[in-house]
């Protein structure tokens, strides 16, 4: 790692850290569709493409993902206030129900592992964290 810049060594790490701690598909959920529903998150909505470009994915496949979560009533569509022509995805309240008690982690292999490294190195892996999403950009959108 000594030849890669820190925003290479980061973008391993997390990959790995993603890889050990991602949780699987749930009965109700697949991972795509609860990561869309913690993306969505605010209550102005998000368009498709930024859903798509947030998975990796297709619009269409998108699209797909996002009628079958407005069936099973986790989200809605509805016109943009500041673009009439543009749709907002936005969580229902059974979706924000669903991500404020869900994680796109398996938390309990993460706890696991905190309590494996010291207290000190806890705290400043926290505080590391916290000082790199203030830093990052306010949307990525």
């Amino acid at each position: 790692m000594a030849n890669q810049s820190h925003a290479e060594q980061f973008d391993k790490l997390y990959g790995r850290l993603w890889t050990a701690f991602f949780k699987a598909d749930a009965e109700d959920l697949t991972q795509h569709e609860r990561q869309l529903l913690h993306h969505i998150g605010s209550e102005k909505g998000i368009p498709l493409g930024v859903v798509a470009r947030h998975l990796g994915i297709p619009k269409s496949s998108a699209s797909e993902q996002v009628k079958s979560l407005e069936r099973r009533g986790f989200l809605t569509r509805r016109r943009d206030p500041t673009d009439e022509r543009r749709l907002s995805i936005v969580l229902s309240e059974a979706g924000v129900a669903r991500v404020t008690r869900d994680s796109v982690l398996d938390l309990a292999p993460l706890a696991a592992a905190l309590k494996k490294i010291s207290a000190e190195d806890r705290r400043a892996l926290l505080l590391g964290l916290e000082r790199l999403a203030a830093a990052a950009p306010a949307s990525n959108r």
